[in-house]
Formats: structure tokens, sequence, C-alpha cells
């Protein structure tokens, strides 16, 4: 309630601080870059004598208010450069160039770094790229991982289902022919640490300092054979060493709306209509029609009664129309809150943070809690360095009282408009039984809990000037419980026929994940003759990572919610079973780097890691990565040093090969026994957890780069990358031998291929005291192709693929089908066209000659649209993201026949479908045939089947006001700075897809649109 009456007294104020416009501050803007040109974020500026003062974004841009005359000296201050030292004169714009420090003061300047990993050598002839946390913090999104989406060109997010379900992130596509994230996403590394992109789900954005994307072999090289499919590197906020105690708090809140959507379903009467014309006598429009009672009732003297009772049956369910879109998606709420404090002494500096958010679910009474906390201390000792001690602690909980197996978007899909959340329903009914929506809502009840802790320690010490040695070691462990309740009073319960006795299902499960790491590193940098700045140096990490699970399932505890409560006298396949899995594994590292830049005009870099892994056998357990690296800042000519037209220009290029080991565990080549459930007598039974491979190898993934970015004017900023990633010895399940015991066994079996582009550009258009407009955008290209099978040029998955899963010099995602001719109108049927020109009926088992590919399942193309307006003390951002050149296939399984005529259907069927010899021009084929004779249908989609999965949505859109500082320092003396603003996340999308969500290609996983109201106060 405070925080509300907080936010009402800021909103207030915006209209009475316009009389305030003739007393405004002295404002400062600008950018702040190298000595290479790049935009340097973290740069302190400071009006000296004064305590006026503010730190460039992570763009290098800065807005420095205060009140001071002109004559005063600002000064830019960085580690590592020499102060910038500039007279104010009354100018409203004012930049600055900081050049390295190479004459440096006796005394030597230590920090302490956050990331030891943290080389700036690498950034001068690989591809990093940093993330706007400003506008990252803008999007109103409990998970850290969607805010990503569209920040950085390459960084591919896409959401996978409802809010809260882990998206799906690539850099620069899949590096294998394994699907899934454990063998395609990126290393997550936090201040050094490795972390799990569960983990990395939880972040608080607030405890952010900088995002890094690590795309090529240089960039990711230092990481060894972790990072194969490259990295994202997360650098938290540390203490204030320069003395000043900030506080800060911010809350956003507001709701999340019903979103997209999905395809219009039908109202009472076409519903009703065809139950009638499908003739299913489950269903009310046949069973009360005076079909129905003509047919079987024919001679019975009170047919026109049973006529005229069965057209009031029906009366009465045509004055109902549910719309169970608007009935089940309902609004739900969103708030986070976040305090922190960062202060300290020239010694020792502190951050301390706490963060609270909550997301209502689709159902009443479904939320998740979340809570985060972290600490920090650096502490200097000495003219030696710094000793940094970092914590942090999280706890999320999630509570599903009202758990079903169906989403709620699925049910919109299924129950019928003349249904009601109180009536019995058809939809889910039968002969024996009759059921509510109620109970469709209370099939389980589901606790979940995620507990985290950590702690780690860094070391930062330069005994002599220009050697750096940098240690940090830490300990993450991850604590998550669920368990879940299947009430004996469920439908699945009522419906498995057991006795009494063993109704009511129990599941409890534990996992512990314990992750350990550490890293040393020893770097030394010697500058000679103020042009040579050399630099080598070498590293040793270790990772280990320990997992342990539990799970409990038993049965007969009613509707009680506790593993006491099982029945532990059951026998047969309900009996109480117990289920555990642990699994350690562990990874050592050796390795070192070598840089050199001349003039700060060439570039070369060098390193080379070689990685030992535990999960492979003793004569294949060490593997290496090695990258080179090359750039040219062609700027830095004389004849171009100053010019007013190309204000820099700077050409990179990289190549380099790494061991990749992702989503491979140790029972995959080396033999794994677990315990079977299985007896010989007395004796237990011990059974292979897989087929090993013991001549398997890691993948190698080799990556050529080339970039090349310029400025122009000042004003206009482009980039772009050129890309081969090439992945050989890929890794697959393939099929094996039943008599082997297994179906599957990983194996290298050949070559694959990810290339294209990625573009971006900047532009400032206006940039003056008052007005700012600047306009960003980008757009990437990735193509993918199977080089190379290893056994043969085609590879089938399993013995029933008429086409095979992968072919050489064909893409690994291309989607295959049927040419469609419509429906046979004398048949009924579909019809495809055959390779050799004639018609194929759908009953008629396809065979490879007629299926020709429709398209890619991933869009290769994506891209960002941005705009940044600010006028006096309203700031505007509005992204927008967009993808296309992919397809997806329609569900479908909305289109209903006789069988399935009791859950309700998409509107316009009565009228689209064949129901008779000689309807043309249809849509959907005959009701009248199983789908199972229709194997063309099941088996592969068609030109008809699928749609383009191309879309533009508005992703984030931010309205922020920056109450005035005179207005603070005469009201409000002890807020420093305050921001109100909206926020608002997915706001709409423009798609060609006709169905719900072109991105997960689903009814139920649209993306909802989130509106908060935010507030942000400094103290």
């Amino acid at each position: 309630m405070r925080a509300f009456i907080i936010t009402l007294i800021f909103i207030s104020v915006i209209y009475s601080t316009t009389t305030y416009a003739q007393q405004r501050d002295v404002e400062l803007t600008g950018m702040v870059t190298d000595h290479q040109g790049e935009p340097l974020p973290g740069v302190t500026i400071r009006v000296r004598n004064t305590q006026f003062g503010t730190v460039t974004d992570t763009d290098g841009r800065y807005l420095l208010r205060g009140r001071w005359k002109e004559g005063e000296i600002i000064v830019f201050s960085f580690v590592g450069m020499k102060d910038v030292r500039i007279k104010y004169s009354g100018q409203k714009v004012q930049d600055a160039a900081m050049q390295q420090d190479t004459k440096s003061l006796d005394e030597v300047v230590i920090v302490a770094k956050s990331n030891i990993n943290e080389l700036d050598i690498r950034a001068k002839s690989g591809v990093v790229q940093r993330v706007d946390m400003e506008r990252l913090n803008s999007k109103p999104m409990i998970d850290m991982s969607l805010a990503l989406q569209g920040t950085v060109p390459g960084l591919i997010v896409t959401n996978t289902g409802d809010l809260g379900s882990k998206p799906k992130i690539r850099i620069r596509g899949n590096s294998s022919f394994r699907e899934g994230d454990s063998a395609n996403e990126p290393l997550y590394v936090k201040d050094g640490q490795v972390i799990s992109s569960d983990a990395f789900m939880t972040l608080n954005p607030s405890d952010i300092k900088e995002i890094k994307v690590l795309k090529d072999a240089v960039a990711c090289a230092l990481y060894g054979i972790k990072a194969a499919n490259g990295v994202i590197e997360i650098t938290s906020l540390r203490g204030n060493p320069d003395g000043r105690l900030t506080t800060n708090y911010s809350f956003n809140m507001g709701i999340t709306t019903r979103g997209r959507r999905g395809v219009e379903m039908m109202d009472t009467d076409e519903k009703l209509e065809l139950e009638r014309l499908l003739q299913n006598a489950s269903t009310p429009g046949y069973r009360y029609s005076e079909d129905y009672y003509r047919k079987y009732y024919a001679a019975d003297p009170n047919l026109n009664q049973m006529i005229a009772e069965g057209q009031s049956v029906l009366d009465s369910l045509r004055n109902i129309h549910t719309d169970w879109f608007d009935e089940l998606i309902h609004l739900s709420t969103y708030q986070r809150h976040n305090l922190s404090v960062r202060g300290g002494t020239e010694n020792t500096s502190y951050y301390a943070s706490v963060n609270y958010a909550q997301q209502g679910g689709r159902v009443p009474g479904n939320d998740t809690h979340r809570f985060t906390a972290s600490l920090s201390l650096d502490q200097k000792l000495g003219r030696w360095g710094y000793l940094s001690v970092s914590t942090n602690a999280g706890y999320s909980a999630t509570d599903t009282p009202n758990g079903s197996v169906y989403s709620p978007t699925d049910l919109v899909y299924q129950l019928n408009p003349y249904e009601t959340p109180t009536s019995k329903l058809i939809s889910y009914s039968n002969e024996s039984s009759e059921y509510t929506y109620k109970d469709l809502l209370s099939q389980y009840n589901s606790k979940s809990t995620d507990k985290r802790g950590g702690v780690s320690g860094s070391l930062n010490l330069q005994p002599v000037k220009g050697l750096d040695i940098d240690a940090v070691a830490g300990i993450d462990v991850v604590l998550n419980e669920a368990l879940t309740l299947v009430p004996s009073t469920s439908i699945q319960e009522r419906k498995s026929g057991s006795p009494v006795e063993e109704l009511g299902k129990l599941t409890k499960d534990k996992n512990v994940t314990t992750n350990v790491s550490s890293n040393i590193r020893i770097t030394y940098n010697k500058v000679f003759a103020d042009k040579h700045d050399f630099t080598v140096g070498g590293n040793m990490d270790y990772y280990m990572t320990d997992a342990d699970n539990v799970s409990i399932v038993g049965y007969g505890v009613g509707t009680q919610m506790s593993p006491a409560a099982i029945n532990q006298s059951i026998s047969g396949n309900r009996k109480p079973s117990v289920g555990s899995l642990k699994e350690k594994t562990a990874q050592m590292g050796f390795g070192w780097v070598m840089g050199y830049s001349f003039d700060a005009t060439y570039d070369f870099f060098a390193t080379y890691k070689a990685d030992a892994s535990s999960i492979l056998p003793k004569d294949k357990r060490w593997n290496a990565a090695w990258a080179v690296g090359l750039g040219w800042t062609v700027s830095q000519y004389p004849f171009l040093k100053d010019n007013e037209v190309i204000s820099h220009l700077n050409l990179k290029a990289s190549y380099g090969r790494m061991a990749n080991l992702a989503g491979v565990s140790a029972s995959s080549t080396i033999g794994t026994f677990s315990y079977s459930t299985n007896y010989y007598g007395n004796a237990r039974l011990l059974q292979l957890l897989a087929l090993y491979n013991t001549d398997l190898k890691p993948e190698q993934t080799t990556s050529t780069d080339v970039s090349l970015s310029f400025e122009l004017f000042k004003r206009l900023t482009l980039s772009g990358n050129i890309y081969r990633r090439e992945t050989s010895d890929a890794l697959l399940d393939v099929p094996v031998p039943l008599s082997n015991g297994f179906h599957t066994m990983k194996r290298n079996i050949g070559v694959l291929r990810n290339e294209g582009y990625e573009l971006s550009a900047s532009v400032k258009v206006l940039d003056t005291s008052d007005w700012r407009l600047s306009l960003r955008g980008s757009l990437a290209y990735n193509r993918n192709k199977v080089v190379d099978l290893y056994y043969s040029d085609r590879l089938y998955t399993s013995e029933e693929e008429v086409v095979p899963t992968y072919e050489v010099g064909k893409a690994y995602d291309i989607v295959y089908g049927l040419k469609s001719l419509g429906i046979n109108p004398i048949t009924g049927l579909p019809v495809f066209q055959g390779a050799d020109g004639r018609e194929i009926p759908a009953t008629e088992t396809p065979v490879k000659e007629n299926i020709i590919a429709l398209g890619h399942a991933t869009p290769p193309y994506s891209g960002t649209l941005n705009l940044s307006f600010s006028y006096r003390d309203f700031d505007l951002d509005m992204d927008f993201y967009y993808v296309f050149g992919g397809i997806k296939r329609y569900n479908y399984s909305y289109v209903r026949s006789s069988d399935t005529s009791i859950k309700n259907a998409i509107k316009g069927q009565v009228q689209d479908m064949w129901f008779k010899r000689g309807d043309e021009g249809k849509k959907y084929h005959s009701p009248y045939y199983s789908s199972s004779a229709l194997a063309s249908l099941t088996l592969y989609p068609n030109t008809e089947t699928v749609g383009k999965s191309d879309y533009l949505k508005l992703s984030m859109v931010s309205l922020r006001y920056r109450v005035p500082h005179a207005f603070l320092e005469k009201n409000i003396r002890f807020i420093q700075y305050a921001n109100v603003a909206f926020q608002a996340s997915n706001l709409f999308m423009i798609t060609p897809y006709s169905e719900s969500d072109p991105e997960t290609g689903t009814l139920a996983g649209g993306m909802q649109p989130v509106l908060t109201i935010n507030l942000s106060l400094t103290f």
C-alpha cells in the first residue's frame, strides 16, 4: 500500500513540476569512448569540488545533472585510462575520448575483478557484444531468459509455452544433430563461475552490471570445451569504492493480460448443427435432433412428442453462449520489488540487494513467488590487490492447488459453447460417468520449491607492475523439491479401475545439484615505447558437478498430501517405488593466451586450452580448444584520425577449433550400471543405463568469423559479421538392432554447418540538451546444412521413416511433406501431386519420390527495430522483434470427426467440410474415414496444413518520467533521483500465421502481454 501511495504522489507531481521549468538544473550529455572509439561503460563523470556526478551506461552515454557555474572543471575518470578534464563553458553536449594510461604513476592501481576471464585483448579481434541493461530492465518479465530476446543479433530466444516455461536459447543456431538444450544451449558464466541455465533464469537483472554475448572462437576459447555453443557472460554490480552510499528501491506492479486469441471456435448454433451432421449419439446436437428420433424411433407412436421434447432441449442449449477464452484465460497480477545498497571506502566496498517477484497463474490460486538476495564485499589488500567475497541465495515456490493435465488454453479449444463452468460436461463425459469443469481443474495438487545458495571468493593481486594474479573459487548448491498429489477424486484415478484402498497417487522428488568451480589466471602486460602493447598469460580451471536425485511414488493416499499416507501393503503395478540417480562429473583444464597491439592499430590474439573430462575414457580424456584473431583499426591512421566523416573504422577476423561434450553423459562412453527392479533368487540384478560406445569422440567445432564496423559523422554506426561454424564428428543417438537390448546408441555420424551474417546499425537523429532521438536495427541470417554423413548419404532414425531424417546437402531443419491438390469432390478425400504428375489419394501410403521440402522449421531471419526518444525529463523506448522465413505445421486437432465431435470445433467447419458427393472447394476432408486410414495426413504435413511463421511484435515499450532534481531538492531532499514509468512487454503481434502463436507453433503457448507501472527511487 505504501508503494502505491508513493507512486500516486510522484504521478501527481508530474504536472506541478512544470512550474520549475524556469529553474531547471544544468544538464550535460554526451558519449565517452576508449582509444579505439568503442563506447566505454562505467566511466565516472564528476564536477570537480561538487557532489554532482554520474557514470556512463553500457553504450558509453551519460547524463549529468546539477547546479554549477561556468568555468567549473568536468573530470572523466576510468581505471587504466588517463583522466580527461574539460572546462564547462555552457555547452549542452560534451563527448570525451579516453586514452590508455601508458605512463602510470609509481603507485600501482589495482581493481577488484568480478570476472577474471575478462580480457580486453579478446574483444580487439573477437566477437563480444554487450546487452543494453537499461532496456533489459525495462522489460517487465519475471524470467531473465525471455528478457534477452532481441537484445543481440544472432542470439535467438524462443518462447516455448506458458508463463514460467523455460525458453530455448541459441547462439547462431544448433551446433549438433541432437535436439534439446543440453547439446545446443550456450554456456552461462557469472562472475567467473559457470552456472546452469535454470540459475540464469532466476537472476535479478537489477543486480547485474553487464551481460556480454560471446560468439566466435576467439571470445569463447578461454572457457575451453564447455563453450562451443557460445557464452553468455554476466558481471554483477559491486560496491562504491569512492565512498558514496547509494540506496535504490524500485518496484514494478501490473497485470498479465490474456494475450492473442487463437482460432475462432464455433458458437452454439453451428456446433449443434455439426453434431447433427456427424451423427454421434453422445452429442446433444444429434441425440435430440429430429434425424435421430426418425432413425431409431420411426415406429414409435410417441415420435412427435419425442421430437418436440428434443427440440425443447436444443432450444434451451441455444440460449447458452459460453466464450471459454474469456472464461478460462484470466488476468493475473505481476509485481517485483528490489532494494539495493552500495557503498564503501577506498579500502572496503560492499553491495547488498534483496528482490521479490510474484507472478499469478492462468488458473486462480496458481502462482509463483521468487525471492533472491546477494551480498558482495571487496577488501583492498594494501598495494597488493583485492580480496572479494560474494554470497547469494534464492528461494522460489510454485503453488498449483488447481492442477490439470489439460492446460486452460487447451480447454478453450475443446469445451463446448453450450457448456458452463457449473454444468455437466458433454465434452469429457461418457456413458458411465459425468464430469464438471471443476473435475477438470482438480486433477492434481502440486507444490514445488527451488532453493539456491552459493558463496565465492576471488583474489586479485598485482605484486609488480603489469603482472596480474587472479583466482576465483566458489560453490553453488541447488535444491529442487516437488510434491504432487493426484487425489482419489480425480478423473484419472476414478477411471483407473483400481480398488478404493489403492486410489490416490503421491509423487515426491528431491534433486540436489552441487557445482564447484575454481579458476586461476596469471597475466602479464607490458607497453614498450608507447606503441607496443604485449600481453601473455596462463590459466588453470577446475569444474565439478554432483547431481543427486531421489523420487518416491506411492498409491492409496486418498486425498492426503503426505508420503506417510502411502499404502505400503499394495503389490502389483501400484506398489510403492523409490528411484535414485547420482552422477558426478569433473573437468580440469590448462591454457595460455597471448595478445599484441601495435600503436592501437594492429591487434593479434591467440589462445590454447587443453581440457580433461571425466565423461570420457582415459585414452580420450584430453581435448583442446584454440583460436587466433586479428584486428585492424584503420581509423587510427593519421589521414583518418581526425576525419569528420569516418570517425571509426575497424576490421576483425578470427579462426578457431573447439571440442564439444555438451549433452554427453558418462553412460554414453563408459559402462554405467544401475540396480534393476528384477531379482534372481535373493540377488539384486544390475542393468546398463545405456549402450555405451568406447569409440565415442567429442564433437569438433571449427569457427571462422570476419567482422567490419565503422562510424560516420559520429552519428551513424554500422557493423556486420560473416561467420561459418562447422561441427565434425557430430553426435546422434542412432538406431541399433534390438538384440542389443537397447533401441539407440550415441555415435559420431557426420558434419553439420551453420553459416550466415549479422548486421546492425544505429543512428543519432537528434542529440541536443532537450531533444534526443536514436534509432537502431539489426538483422541476423543463419542457414544450416548437412555437409557429410559418415556411413551413407542418408540417415533414418526409425524403420518407419520414408524420408531420411538427415541427408547430405540438405538443411537439418527442413520440413518435408506433400503437395496438396485439394479435396476430391467425389470421394471427399485429400489428393496430392506425385513426382510424375499423377494424383495420389490420401489412402495411399506415401513414397519418397512424392515428398517435397515445404520450408524451414526454424526461421532463418531474425532482427530488431529499436527507438529511443527523450524530451527533457521524458524518455520513450520501444523495441520491435521480428522473424521470417520459417513455417509451422497447423495443429488441426480442432477439426472434428464423428468420434471426436463431443468437443468443440473450429468456426466454419460446417460449411468448409465435405459431407456429400459433389461438394467442391472444401477445406476439410470427409469425416467418414478414420484417421488411421489416411496415412498421408497422419505422417506428413502438406502445403495446406502448414503456414508461414513470420511475425513482428512489439516486445517492449517504456515511457519514463524523471522527476526534476530541483523539485526533489526543494520538497523531498532525501531522494536524489526518482523515475516513474509505464512499462509493457509483448503488446501485440502481426503475423500471417492463422493459428494462435507462430513462435511456439501451439495453440496454448502464446506469449501474454504484461503491463506494469514502475517506480525507481535513489536515496
